[in-house]
């Protein structure tokens, strides 16, 4: 199988940034760190590229630079990977600049210039990083050394970075406008496309917006300058360079306009190497640059689609193989499997048509991208679903189509709508394009949203429906119709009970008596467990979302969902409580948490030198309060998206962490996870980061289900510290 080839399909389907995609460095990976076991090859590729001096490569084997280093911590978030070391990376960008201008040089003490100042600001206020002083420096630097247009181009794009304007902008606009053509565009054929798309842009930056006309102009002169072979050339000529394809795609995307992009994505795939990266061109060799320029137009052109950028998989098993109706079962008449597409096309039917899985689930997360072709028909997600006599299924379904778009409907049982679709999901809908389900069912609970947006909360009162049940997709009746699914993941979510043998493989219920009353919780109880040996025990804390008195909700977040994809990698007996308020030190919640793994420790075999405490988010706050209480109960402590308090480094010192956190989340709680671990090296402990670049607040699912960090907690010893 030709690599190209592998990376075109990929690219054609925008699975690049999910896919796990062998290689050779996959094949020669050492045992897994953490952080790095969940990222695709691209992204491993860039990761290794950092230095002791905490700087990036452009290549293997090369020096650091400030260019390289910030192409591949922003291109790393294009790719959903993680940097190895941000604090070691901040480090080295501080070290290239120039104390006596305050602008920036590639290397460390040497001449600043225009550029890579530029680039400074980009990646500084990517990593959210203070930019106030920065910016004031740039400016003056830019002021006296910006003289060109590639110099007034890179630097309007590091100021809107850090948002942030300069008196220069009217004579900078001078130096763009030099040239320019009545009907707005630059330039004339064949350089017309490229010169338009890299001025337009600088304008956009610096807020000149053209108004319609203009605008259909400067469209059609990029479009025309597009290649056959789906790139844009710097001499106009048949053979493309990934410099001009950036920088002309970059006008595509700020315009919110489409050039040919399954083009595009050819043109990239053309780029992909060997080891899983990509080339500056076909048949070259990998480096940051290469990589970056594939990873941002492959970002662009999803955004410009409406597709998720950056499909997470971690946690989550694919439904569609993206080749074959394997695990499905319907009319193969009207069902394929087309280019990475689930494709239901029908020729006009009285009657609906479902293709649906062969088996079924109870609890769960689905996750499913869907376009209606042409905004024509009807059609929609079942689940819990059943098959009744003919070609129906009976039971929710999540709508797709007019008039019913984002609703939660009863299909062939109440035949109503239960809950339509919010006004705020349905303002952000691409009726003729790519939208993104994701429905979790937890009980009697389902919440559905669409493209981000919450679209559904719906509590099922009547016990006599179904809590399980099978995936379908529909083809309603109607006239001819096309609709599109790709990117079906499932994440199968524990349902813990307090029957059969306590002691058994699996997911129990259990009571513990405390002062405050019974309160109940959830065991794992691991695969081979016996009493013939000590057993690594896990306190698992969860969010404020999970909060309650059931003893199950719990434990269908966070490292719950992680130990069902993969009861292998936790060989381990994990304790999840469960707070009514919170985890603070010293609360009735807290307490009761110790006293259900105490609980556990008195019924079962657990090696007291090898107890781990996690949690995440207001139970990621939890474990830093936790361990600062009971500093010598822990042998690690994974806190995960939860703020930690300063003043208690020093209570803490002694023990092992690892921290874990999306860059994506808020601020104050990505910034307060690095100032911990900086206290912690500082005060000579041993501590861990993990930043995955482009996650949200969920970094839960990537962390627990990371082979390397769980393998780390597991590791971990008071007897062998």
């Amino acid at each position: 199988m030709r690599r190209p080839l592998l990376a075109r399909m990929l690219l054609s389907a925008g699975l690049l940034a999910a896919t796990g995609w062998t290689s050779g460095v996959a094949a020669r990976a050492q045992a897994p760190t953490p952080g790095q076991t969940q990222e695709n090859p691209s992204a491993r590729f860039l990761a290794a590229l950092q230095n002791p001096d905490g700087g990036f490569a452009p290549a293997p084997g090369q020096a650091s630079t400030l260019g390289s280093t910030s192409s591949a911590i922003r291109t790393l978030k294009f790719l959903g990977g993680s940097v190895p070391d941000i604090p070691k990376a901040i480090e080295f960008l501080k070290s290239c600049q120039d104390p006596a201008t305050g602008a920036f040089a590639p290397k460390p003490g040497g001449k600043p210039d225009v550029a890579t100042t530029a680039i400074a600001l980009l990646v500084f206020a990517d990593l959210k990083q203070p930019t106030k002083e920065l910016a004031d420096k740039a400016i003056a630097f830019f002021h006296e050394n910006a003289k060109s247009f590639d110099d007034v181009r890179i630097a309007v794009a590091g100021l809107e970075a850090v948002k942030a304007t300069s008196p220069d902008f009217p004579r900078w606009a001078e130096i763009v406008n030099e040239g320019r053509n009545a009907d707005g565009t630059w330039g004339q054929a064949p350089t017309k496309g490229r010169i338009t798309g890299e001025r337009i842009v600088a304008l956009l930056r610096m807020g000149q917006t053209p108004d319609e006309a203009t605008t259909k102009a400067v469209v059609e002169a990029m479009r025309a300058g597009q290649n056959p072979d789906g790139g844009w050339s710097k001499d106009g000529g048949p053979v493309s360079d990934t410099g001009t394809t950036y920088r002309v795609m970059r006008g595509f995307y700020m315009l919110k306009q489409l050039p040919n992009l399954d083009a595009v994505r050819a043109y990239v795939a053309r780029h992909a190497t060997a080891d899983g990266a990509f080339a500056q061109a076909p048949g070259g060799v990998s480096d940051v640059g290469g990589t970056y320029t594939a990873a941002i137009l492959t970002y662009w052109a999803n955004l410009l689609e409406h597709k998720p950028p950056f499909v997470e998989t971690a946690g989550f098993t694919p439904l569609f193989d993206g080749k074959s109706l394997n695990g499905w079962e319907g009319n193969a008449a009207l069902w394929s499997a087309r280019d990475g597409l689930l494709v239901g096309k029908s020729p006009g039917l009285d009657h609906n048509e479902f293709l649906a899985t062969n088996a079924s689930y109870g609890d769960f997360v689905l996750k499913v991208s869907f376009r209606l072709v042409g905004d024509q028909g009807n059609s929609g997600v079942q689940f819990r679903s059943v098959r009744v006599p003919g070609t129906e299924m009976s039971g929710y379904q999540a709508d797709i189509g007019e008039g019913y778009w984002g609703g939660l409907y009863d299909e062939s049982r109440r035949n109503k709508v239960l809950v339509p679709g919010s006004k705020e999901a349905i303002a952000k809908l691409n009726a003729d394009g790519w939208n993104h389900y994701v429905i979790r069912c937890s009980g009697k609970s389902i919440v559905m949203t669409l493209n981000g947006v919450t679209d559904v909360k719906y509590e099922e009162d009547d016990s006599s429906v179904a809590r399980d049940g099978r995936i379908a997709l529909q083809i309603h009746a109607g006239g001819p119709m096309e609709v599109q699914f790709k990117d079906i993941l499932i994440q199968p979510l524990p349902s813990p009970t307090a029957e059969g043998d306590a002691t058994a493989p699996g997911f129990h219920l259990r009571t513990v008596k405390t002062p405050g009353g019974d309160r109940k919780y959830t065991l794992w109880v691991p695969e081979g467990y016996d009493a013939s040996k000590a057993w690594p025990a896990i306190l698992f804390l969860h969010g404020s979302g999970e909060r309650g008195e059931d003893g199950v909700i719990q434990a269908q977040t966070g490292i719950g969902p992680a130990i069902a994809a993969n009861p292998g990698r936790f060989p381990a007996l994990v304790v999840i409580p469960q707070a009514k308020k919170t985890w603070a030190a010293g609360s009735d919640d807290a307490n009761e948490a110790l006293a259900a793994l105490e609980d556990v420790t008195s019924a079962f075999k657990v090696d007291p030198d090898r107890v781990v405490l996690t949690g995440l988010s207001m139970g990621g706050s939890g474990a830093w309060q936790m361990a600062a209480s009971h500093p010598k109960k822990f042998s690690a402590v994974v806190p995960i998206c939860g703020q930690g308090k300063l003043d208690s480094v020093d209570a803490i010192k002694g023990l092992p962490f690892w921290t874990v956190v999306g860059d994506d989340d808020r601020d104050a709680t990505v910034l307060n996870m690095r100032e911990m671990v900086a206290a912690l090296r500082s005060a000579g402990a041993k501590a861990g980061q993990t930043e995955f670049r482009g996650v949200g607040h969920n970094s839960w699912d990537r962390a627990y289900n990371d082979a390397g960090l769980i393998g780390w907690m597991l590791a971990q010893s008071r007897s062998k510290p």
